[in-house]
């Protein structure tokens, strides 16, 4: 039987939405210049990125990877709860670099990323700097595929 007057009601209904540790942290940036005679032996300052929300984010422990005698050339230094700087303890050669860091999160449970900054080191000249022979062979590999299809366009 139908009640006369219908029965109402309000409520009221809370949801409260988290956030997984899904993502892991990397670095930015992935690529760094240095003079090989440079003075200043700072090469750096990474930062940390994570696209999981508070708290599973910030604050990064960003360190040097496993390697051997990596520290006898390198060193991280925490600036801030998300960067970290890079430097070197010993001149290097002109060449590129695979420096490797690990950077992990706050999360729980906290998530680490095994990650790669490529360090160039240059030959510095005049305000100039002249990195790596591979990058110019490269941009020479690109001019001479460039002159062969002209060529063949030609024929």
């Amino acid at each position: 039987m139908p009640c006369n007057p219908p029965a109402t009601g309000t409520g009221t209904l809370v949801i409260h939405l988290e956030d997984y540790n899904d993502n892991a942290p990397y670095v930015v940036p992935s690529v760094a210049r240095v003079c090989e005679d440079a003075h200043d032996m700072n090469v750096v300052i990474v930062g940390g990125r994570d696209k999981d929300l508070p708290p599973n984010g910030a604050p990064f422990k960003i360190e040097l990877g496993k390697q051997p005698d990596i520290d006898k050339t390198w060193k991280v230094t925490r600036v801030n709860s998300t960067h970290s700087q890079i430097m070197l303890l010993r001149s290097l050669q002109k060449a590129n670099y695979q420096l490797p860091l690990l950077i992990t999160d706050s999360g729980v449970p906290p998530l680490s990323n095994n990650t790669e900054v490529k360090v160039q080191v240059c030959v510095c000249k005049k305000n100039r700097m002249h990195c790596s022979s591979a990058h110019y062979h490269r941009a020479s590999l690109l001019v001479l595929l460039a002159t062969l299809l002209l060529a063949l366009l030609c024929l």
